[in-house]
């Protein structure tokens, strides 16, 4: 039986890697009816930065922006309003969607921590329920706590000799350029890699150039300004031994990539050391350094083989488990 079946949901999101993408078809495939818009009405990198460090400038016209696509999509009712991290909204949109929709659950999910994040603060007050990856935040700001999870196109699936021991795909955001060049030094000899430090233009490696001091000794020939298509990602992910996991350093959530790392079955290295008292947590498979220390990686690690978790563990931490624990139990 479909969990939500007959269910209409307003899903307001981030459009980045996909991901919408994947939780859109996760609750179609449970029956649920989706209204899909983004949480942000601009995608260059430069307003992306407005919404982020100036969110008063764009208030008015992200509030027009959604009310006006609520009206186009022309529903009278949504039994649950989805909202995944929602930088765009302010909470004055927030209350005149409740005003359009009062018998509506209104769901907050957190994939960033509130330290990085404080204009949404007033934002908690507006729903039913609230989730955070961040366990200090659903401490701090009362939330409930849920780690995050892995995508379709990440489960596994048995690759013959790897081409990379050890790979990273991600934004080049705070320490994690002078991370990975340390991390070079410490690694095995000859040690096959791939980096793919992302950045969204040019004109933003000069800004942190300027600004940032892990930038110091940065050129721009070791970044990419093009985002890495989700299959290439795959690609990459399922001919590495080992993925890279460098968290940012206001946050305790564990990345995405952290799931996406166990969904594929790889082992994983990561400078968060949180991830010692999950569930799944095994040395074998994961290895914590720490920022600013870098001993010699052993070559062990890559060499002996990855111990596979229990299905219920695979489970709990896919995008059916997330969505389990976040948005069909509020349908019940």
């Amino acid at each position: 039986m479909q969990k939500l079946s007959g269910k209409s949901i307003l899903f307001i999101g981030p459009q980045f890697f996909g991901y919408e993408h994947d939780i859109t078809s996760e609750l179609l495939s449970e029956g649920a009816e989706v209204d899909f818009l983004p949480d942000r009405p601009f995608t260059s990198p430069l307003m992306k930065a407005v919404t982020r460090y100036q969110k008063n400038l764009i208030t008015p016209f992200a509030n027009k922006f959604i009310l006006d696509s609520v009206e186009r999509f022309g529903r009278k009712n949504y039994d649950i309003i989805f909202v995944l991290q929602g930088e765009g909204l302010s909470l004055n949109t927030l209350s005149k969607l409740r005003g359009l929709f009062p018998n509506a659950q209104f769901v907050w999910y957190l994939w960033d921590s509130l330290r990085n994040k404080k204009s949404l603060i007033p934002n908690l007050s507006a729903f039913d329920r609230c989730y955070s990856f961040d366990v200090k935040d659903s401490k701090f700001y009362g939330m409930n706590f849920r780690p995050l999870y892995f995508s379709p196109g990440f489960e596994y699936k048995p690759i013959n000799n790897p081409k990379y021991q050890l790979s990273f795909i991600g934004t080049a955001h705070s320490d994690r350029f002078p991370i990975i060049s340390n991390l070079v030094k410490a690694l095995p000899k000859e040690t096959n890699c791939f980096w793919y430090l992302y950045l969204q233009a040019t004109w933003v490696f000069w800004f942190q150039k300027l600004t940032n001091p892990s930038f110091r000794y940065a050129s721009v020939s070791d970044f990419n300004f093009d985002p890495m298509p989700k299959k290439e990602v795959q690609d990459v992910f399922f001919d590495s031994l080992a993925i890279l996991d460098i968290e940012h350093p206001n946050q305790t959530g564990l990345t995405m990539r952290t799931f996406e790392a166990m969904g594929a079955r790889k082992k994983l290295v990561t400078t968060n050391a949180l991830i010692k008292e999950t569930d799944f947590y095994n040395p074998n498979n994961i290895l914590v350094i720490e920022r600013g220390r870098f001993p010699k990686v052993p070559e062990n690690f890559f060499n002996d083989p990855y111990i596979a978790h229990a299905d219920s563990i695979q489970l709990k931490y896919s995008i059916k488990g997330w969505l389990q624990d976040v948005v069909y139990s509020t349908s019940i």
